[in-house]
C-alpha cells in the first residue's frame, strides 16, 4: 500500500460522487400489485441488510484474502449477521406451503454456511495460535543478535550484520526472507555472533515456511467462500420472488401525525468540531493577522449546520411510552462529538446524542437529550417510491450564511439509482425537488407527508438532479442502532466489536487496494483531534487546499489516515498473519467500564505496537496509535501544484 496513492484515492473519493451520479448506470423495478405476506412484511427489511452484508463479505473476500485479518473479519462479520437472520426466520411459520419451502431453503443455507464460516475461522484461529512459538522464537532470535553487536569492542562484522538488519527492520516479512539470505552470507569468525546469525536465519526461515503456505491456503479459502456465496444466494431467490415489491408492515412501532407538518417535524441540526479541533480553530483565529483568515477559522469553530426530521415511536422497554428521534445524513454528524437542534422558529430543542451513524448508508440516528414536545413524529410511507411521484423536500439551506427553512416540489425521475463510486454500489431515490446545502438530512416525502427518503446529495453538474437515501436503508439504520445499543451492553459483544475493528482497520491495509471511503471511517474523531491538524500542514497539495477550505475537519481526518498509513508503510506494512488476539487483559476484563480497548500488533517488520479502539457513535474506531516514534517518512506530497489556498494551514497570507 502506497500513501501517495491512498492520497490519490482520497481526492477521487471526494469529487467522484458528482460524477458518478451524472452518468451512473440505472436499474428500475417493475411495479407489482402485490401487497405481499406478513412474513415478507416482517423479514424484508432483515433479508435486505443481509444482502448487503453478503455483498462486503463478497467484496472482502477478493480484497482482504492475502491477510488473516481480513478474513477472519470477513467471517466473524458473516457468522454474526447469518445468525440474526435465522434467529428471525425462525420465528417466522409461513403463510402456505410455498412460503413455508421459502423459508426452509433459506435456514438451511444459513445454517450451512454460517457453519462453515465458524469451522474456517476457528481453523484460523488454531494456526494463528500455532504461530506464536516461532514469532517469539524469531524475536529472541533478533534481539541475541543486536545483543551479540553491542558493548565496547564488537565483533567487526557487526558492521555488515547492522546495514542487514535495517534492511529488515525497515521492510514487510519478504524482506525479512531476503535479509537472512543476506546474513547466511556472511563469513562471521566470532563463535557468539555466528551463533546468533544462525539461530535467526532459521528462525526467519521457519516463519517464511509457514507465512507461504498460510498464504497460498487464504487463496483457497477465498474460492471456497465464492461457493458458498453462491448457494445462499440462490437459496434466497425464492425470497425475492415471492416478496417482490411487498410493501412496509403498517404494524410499525412510529407514532405518526395523519398529516405531518413539515414545518413542525423538521428541524436544524447544528454540530461543532470534535473537543480540541474547535479550540484549535479558535487559536488559529485569535492568531491570524488577515481578517479574512480569522473570519474562516471563527466560522470553523461555531461548527457547521444541516437537517433532520422527528420520528416517534413507542418505547422499546414496553412501558407503553413513547421515544423521540431524530433522523439526519452521517455526514451532517459524523465529524462532531455533539449536535444540538432547533426548530423553524428558531426554538431550542436542547442537544443531542450522536447514537449511530451507518458505515455504509448516508444515516445517522439521533437521541435528543431532552424530551421533545412532539407526541408523534413522520410516518414512513409503505410503499417505496415509484417513478414520476410527486415528492417535497423539506430543510434548512444556507441562506446568506445562515439556515434557512425551505420547502420544495418536484417529482421521482428514478426510483432506483445505482450509484457505483462508492465503497460498494448503493441504491438512492433520484428526484427533482430542489436541495442545497444545508438540506443534506430533511425529510423526502410523498404529498401525503409519509416519509420515501433522506435528502443527501445534490448532483451540481446537472439541473434538478438531487439523491436520497431510501426508506428502506433508515428503517434498517434504525434497527442496527437499536442491536449496537443492545450489544454494547454486553461484555462479550464489546470484545467482539472492538476485535472486529481492529481486524478491519488491518485487513484492509493489508488489501493491495485499500478502500479509502472505508478506511476514512474508521479514523475516530479521537485521533483526529489529535493528530489532524499537524498531518493537514505537511500536505501541500491544491486538491486538498480545497478540501480544506470545503471541509476542514474532514481534511484533517484524511490527512490523519495518510499519516497512519504512511507509520504503517514505514514498519513494512501490516502483517499477513496478525489476527488482533492479543488484547491487553486489564480492558478486556473491564471492558464495560474501559474508555479504550487496547492491542498489541505486529506490522511487516515483525515490531509489535500498542493501537487502541474506542465507542464512537455506534462502532469501535481508531483512537490511538503510536506515531512519534514511528520511523516513518514525511507523509506523501503529490506533485507540485498551484499555490495553496490563503485559509491552509501555515499558509495565512493572502493570494
Amino acid at each position: 500500500m502506497n500513501p501517495r496513492n491512498l492520497l490519490a484515492a482520497a481526492f477521487v473519493g471526494l469529487s467522484a460522487l458528482p460524477l458518478a451520479a451524472c452518468g451512473g448506470a440505472v436499474e428500475k423495478q417493475v411495479a407489482s400489485p402485490s401487497q405481499g405476506s406478513p412474513t415478507c412484511r416482517s423479514l424484508g427489511v432483515h433479508v435486505l441488510r443481509f444482502g448487503e452484508v453478503l455483498e462486503d463479505v463478497g467484496e472482502s473476500a477478493k480484497g482482504r484474502r492475502s491477510s488473516y485479518a481480513g478474513v477472519l473479519e470477513m467471517l466473524l462479520t458473516f457468522e454474526r449477521a447469518s445468525s440474526d437472520l435465522e434467529a428471525q426466520i425462525a420465528t417466522m411459520k409461513g403463510e402456505d406451503g410455498a412460503m413455508r419451502d421459502v423459508l426452509q431453503r433459506a435456514g438451511a443455507a444459513l445454517t450451512t454456511s454460517g457453519e462453515f464460516a465458524r469451522v474456517e475461522r476457528e481453523r484460523i484461529e488454531k494456526q494463528a495460535a500455532a504461530l506464536g512459538p516461532l514469532a517469539k522464537e524469531s524475536d529472541g532470535a533478533y534481539a541475541e543478535l543486536r545483543a551479540a553487536c553491542d558493548g565496547k569492542r564488537p565483533p567487526r562484522e557487526c558492521a555488515a550484520v547492522s546495514e542487514v538488519m535495517k534492511k529488515i527492520e525497515a521492510g514487510p516479512f519478504a524482506a525479512h526472507v531476503k535479509g537472512a539470505d543476506e546474513l547466511a552470507a556472511l563469513r562471521v569468525a566470532a563463535p557468539s555472533l555466528a551463533r546468533a546469525r544462525d539461530r535467526s536465519v532459521a528462525a526467519t526461515r521457519a516463519l517464511a515456511k509457514v507465512v507461504e503456505a498460510q498464504t497460498a491456503e487464504m487463496v483457497a479459502l477465498s474460492k471456497r467462500w465464492s461457493v458458498v456465496e453462491k448457494q445462499v444466494s440462490a437459496a434466497f431467490e425464492g425470497f425475492a420472488a415471492q416478496c417482490k415489491n411487498t410493501p412496509r408492515d403498517p404494524s410499525s412501532p412510529f407514532v405518526a401525525e395523519a398529516k405531518p407538518d413539515p414545518r413542525k417535524l423538521t428541524v436544524l441540526v447544528r454540530v461543532k468540531p470534535p473537543a480540541g479541533i474547535d479550540e484549535t480553530f479558535e487559536e488559529l483565529a485569535q492568531e491570524a493577522k488577515d481578517d479574512e483568515v480569522r473570519a474562516f477559522y471563527q466560522a470553523r469553530a461555531r461548527g457547521a449546520f444541516g437537517s433532520g426530521f422527528v420520528v416517534v415511536r413507542q418505547a422499546r422497554d414496553g412501558g407503553g411510552g413513547s421515544e423521540a428521534l431524530v433522523i439526519t445524513n452521517r455526514h451532517v454528524v459524523e465529524l462532531a462529538d455533539r449536535a444540538s437542534l432547533e426548530m423553524a422558529d428558531g426554538t431550542s430543542l436542547g442537544p443531542a446524542e450522536i447514537v449511530y451513524t451507518d458505515s455504509l448508508h448516508d444515516v445517522a440516528v439521533l437521541r435528543p437529550s431532552k424530551r421533545l414536545p412532539f407526541d408523534k413524529g413522520f410516518a414512513f410511507s409503505t410503499a417505496a417510491a415509484k417513478d414520476q411521484q410527486g415528492v417535497i423536500a423539506t430543510g434548512f439551506p444556507g441562506m446568506a450564511g445562515r439556515p434557512s427553512y425551505q420547502t420544495t416540489r418536484g417529482y421521482v425521475s428514478n426510483e432506483s439509482f445505482r450509484l457505483e463510486d462508492s465503497a460498494r454500489p448503493l441504491t438512492y431515490v433520484q428526484h427533482t425537488a430542489p436541495i442545497d446545502p444545508g438540506s443534506s438530512g430533511g425529510p423526502l416525502t410523498d404529498e401525503r407527508g409519509n416519509v420515501l427518503g433522506v435528502n443527501t446529495l445534490k448532483v451540481t453538474n446537472r439541473e434538478a438532479v438531487a439523491l436520497a437515501v431510501p426508506a428502506e436503508s433508515i428503517l434498517e439504520t434504525i434497527r442496527r442502532s437499536d442491536t449496537a445499543e443492545a450489544r454494547r451492553a454486553s461484555a462479550a459483544h464489546r470484545r467482539e466489536a472492538a476485535r472486529v475493528a481492529c481486524l478491519a482497520l488491518v485487513g484492509e491495509l493489508a488489501s493491495k487496494k485499500p478502500r479509502m471511503v472505508l478506511l476514512e471511517t474508521m479514523i475516530s474523531n479521537n485521533l483526529t483531534s489529535a493528530e489532524g491538524l499537524q498531518a493537514a500542514m505537511s500536505i501541500d497539495d491544491e486538491t486538498f487546499g480545497q478540501i480544506w477550505q470545503n471541509d476542514s475537519v474532514r481534511a484533517m481526518r484524511i490527512a490523519t489516515l495518510l499519516r497512519v498509513a504512511s507509520f504503517v508503510e514505514a514498519a513494512g506494512g501490516t502483517n499477513a498473519l496478525e489476527t488482533c488476539s492479543d488484547a491487553n487483559p486489564d480492558d478486556v476484563r473491564d471492558v464495560l467500564s474501559a474508555d479504550e480497548i487496547r492491542y498489541r500488533v505486529r506490522f511487516g517488520n515483525w515490531e509489535a505496537r500498542e493501537i487502541s479502539f474506542r465507542w464512537e457513535q455506534g462502532h469501535y474506531k481508531l483512537a490511538r496509535i503510536d506515531l512519534r516514534r514511528a520511523a516513518a517518512p514525511e507523509p506523501a506530497k503529490p506533485a507540485p501544484a498551484k499555490p495553496a489556498p490563503a485559509r491552509k494551514p501555515g499558509r495565512a497570507k493572502k493570494k
